[in-house]
């Protein structure tokens, strides 16, 4: 097997990371992520696309750049999504119409995409300016995101139709074997492909290296335990991936030994609900708004507000649900929590 390249710096050449298998790196408006892996895959008399990246003229520019280096003169064959984040979705109705074809993912992330063109789940602008005030963000605060966050329909067109993948779909790509696993909490029914033969999972945003993949609530849905749904995820693929399984992930490097980031991933949400206990005292109550500080390290920029504020009340959730925590809300229409004084 290939060994990885190391992280390139500006917009590399794609990169033959396995057999049969590249890695096409393109940016992203975000700071925090900067750039988004997608995956081409040689697949008999063309090649299978997997994810599109961020919609703009940059990187349609970079996307026929690696197209003339890898296909050799076969066209894409086949889009796979991995899901509606739109540095995955973003470019999906121009690589559908260049090259004739309807994206595959599940459908879940399709109604999920088109609610956030149209302003609304993901990308309901004001609903999510009113819900971070009413967890405690500050009125400087929600004008930090107001200015700063990216719409989604600035980066993100879909075509008119889609093909539906679901979990334990079997694809054959190139004489491979992939099984699709879908897993929730960073998004509502993400698409990953696992080879059990060559032991490579195309893992989306659900296992990155180095960083942690966003898991949040939003306002839609206040009391939603999202944290629980990413680490059943985990649990899952716990059972199914190995020590040698080679991850390809969405951002940063590809590596090797799954289980230990699994393990890895699994002790950080442990260590984060464990301060979350340690931030609310006994008998006090907290905003999510009041522990972004000691959560969050680095300065937020107005995009970041949104995931802070959604990662916080991820955890916050996740010991309401599991009793440690209870949520009220004040006469001042502010949501807060404390722990818990009565037993269920």
């Amino acid at each position: 097997m290939t060994a990885p390249a190391t992280d390139p710096k500006g917009h590399p050449e794609p990169v033959e990371v396995a057999p049969g298998v590249f890695r096409v790196t393109v940016p992203v408006p975000f700071r925090s992520l900067r750039a988004v892996n997608l995956w081409l895959l040689a697949d008999g008399d063309g090649f299978t696309m997997i994810d599109c990246g961020w919609g703009d003229d940059e990187t349609i520019d970079l996307l026929e750049s690696a197209w003339n280096s890898v296909l050799g003169g076969k066209p894409v064959t086949r889009l796979i999504i991995t899901h509606f984040h739109p540095d995955h979705a973003g470019n999906c109705r121009y690589i559908g119409e260049r090259w004739g074809l309807r994206p595959r993912m599940t459908q879940l992330e399709w109604m999920a995409a088109n609610a956030a063109l149209k302003s609304l789940y993901s990308d309901d602008f004001d609903l999510r300016g009113r819900f971070w005030a009413q967890n405690g963000a500050s009125e400087e605060l929600v004008d930090l995101y107001r200015r700063e966050t990216v719409l989604y329909d600035t980066g993100v067109r879909l075509t008119d139709a889609f093909d539906r993948l679901t979990d334990g779909d079997t694809l054959t790509i190139g004489g491979r074997d992939w099984r699709v696993m879908t897993g929730q909490g960073h998004s509502p029914d993400t698409a990953m492909l696992y080879c059990a033969e060559d032991d490579i999972l195309i893992a989306g945003d659900q296992v990155l290296p180095k960083i942690t993949t966003n898991v949040s609530v939003w306002p839609w849905e206040p009391l939603a335990d999202p944290l629980k749904e990413f680490l059943d995820t985990l649990d899952r693929l716990d059972k199914v991936l190995t020590t040698k399984t080679f991850v390809l992930p969405s951002h940063r490097e590809p590596f090797h030994d799954a289980l230990s980031r699994i393990a890895e991933l699994k002790e950080h949400h442990a260590e984060r609900l464990e301060l979350v206990k340690k931030l609310l005292p006994e008998g006090e109550t907290r905003t999510a708004a009041a522990l972004l500080a000691p959560l969050f390290a680095r300065e937020l920029d107005g995009h970041q507000v949104n995931f802070a504020m959604g990662e916080a009340l991820a955890h916050l959730n996740r010991l309401l649900h599991a009793g440690d925590l209870e949520r009220s809300e004040g006469k001042d229409g502010i949501i807060r929590f404390s722990k818990t004084t009565t037993q269920r």
